[in-house]
């Protein structure tokens, strides 16, 4: 009876509203609401042909249900069975997650960044082209991009694509943030300009330094949630926001792109693996773990949201600074190839 609950206990961690739970456990089952009920309460057990469909269904291990004082963890790669084949297969399942995540009740995202974010290059078009170019390159290795050339005026698939990062703009700038960052999120942003442009992937090299100054602006615009503990889009009002932003510098722990999702009913842990792809786990030891570690790096790390303003200066001063060599470098690159 104890593991019943338990599988009941996962599937609601599962859900975006936990009150969905018998209408799911119906579907799932064609039992009725009585029959629903009677498991729920551990009248009824459920048949190993039930409990096998559940599993399946919500996407439970069984590891995750009978070994859980065991050091192992489970996790689910997405990405396991579902080639990215153009655009639009990254940006929809990222759209489903953000709309279920912006109507959990009271979750908070806290975020430990390594490397910029898609939520951040969304803001701007050419940023999400040349990202998206970049990974159809490398990690999603689509073949169409093999021979192709980047240029600013070719992202043919952005009217497939925008509608979907509009919705995901919108909801994730609805969900509290508390995030953690370092002084190197854009060096391997500006390292894969640089690379490209030297393996001559650029059809008009000057675009390269297009995008530093696309960069500039998204790292200003970020400074400026900062300065107000909100979170809004770039053209919309800060009064109106209503979304906090609670931002720190970490000098000092070495972390991944790590993004806790943390709400009453509601913990789930996404990482990066082979970024911008994500393994994701709510296994309780993990989650406990993930939620100490980010509490022991905020109290190390240096507060650059609101208040803070000399450390918020300093810190994205040396952002930009690196952003300038990057553009002093690339125009050296473009010197001489003429």
């Amino acid at each position: 009876m104890k593991y019943q609950h338990i599988v009941f206990d996962k599937i609601k961690t599962r859900l975006s509203d936990p009150k969905d739970l018998v209408e799911q456990i119906m579907l799932a089952l064609n039992l009725s609401k009585s029959s629903c009920y009677k498991r729920l309460r551990g009248e009824s057990l459920l048949t190993l042909d039930e409990l096998a469909i559940l599993m399946r269904e919500f996407d439970l291990s069984y590891d995750e249900i009978v070994f859980t004082e065991k050091e192992k963890v489970g996790f689910r790669f997405p990405y396991k069975n579902q080639e990215i084949k153009n655009f639009f297969d990254y940006v929809g399942p990222l759209k489903d997650f953000v709309l279920k995540a912006r109507d959990i009740p009271g979750l908070t995202v806290h975020y430990a960044i390594n490397e910029f974010p898609f939520f951040f290059y969304f803001h701007d078009k050419d940023l999400t082209h040349f990202k998206f170019f970049t990974f159809a390159q490398t990690v999603w290795n689509i073949s169409s991009y093999k021979a192709a050339k980047f240029s600013l005026d070719e992202f043919n698939e952005w009217p497939l694509i925008e509608p979907d990062i509009l919705l995901i703009q919108k909801g994730y700038y609805k969900i509290p943030n508390v995030e953690i960052w370092n002084s190197g999120v854009l060096l391997n942003t500006l390292n894969q300009i640089k690379y490209l442009l030297q393996a001559g992937f650029f059809k008009y090299p000057e675009e390269a330094l297009v995008l530093c100054d696309k960069l500039d602006q998204v790292i200003n615009h970020i400074s400026r949630m900062a300065e107000v503990g909100q979170k809004f889009l770039i053209g919309q009002d800060p009064a109106s926001a209503t979304a906090k932003f609670e931002m720190f510098h970490n000098e000092i722990a070495h972390t991944n792109n790590i993004l806790l999702l943390k709400a009453p009913d509601f913990n789930q842990i996404y990482f990066a693996y082979d970024n911008p792809n994500y393994i994701i786990t709510d296994e309780e030891n993990i989650l406990k773990y993930t939620v100490d570690w980010f509490e022991t790096i905020k109290k190390i790390a240096l507060p650059i949201s609101q208040a803070a303003d000399k450390n918020r200066r300093a810190f994205f001063s040396q952002i930009h600074k690196q952003i300038e060599y990057t553009r002093s470098q690339i125009k050296s690159i473009i010197r001489l190839e003429v």
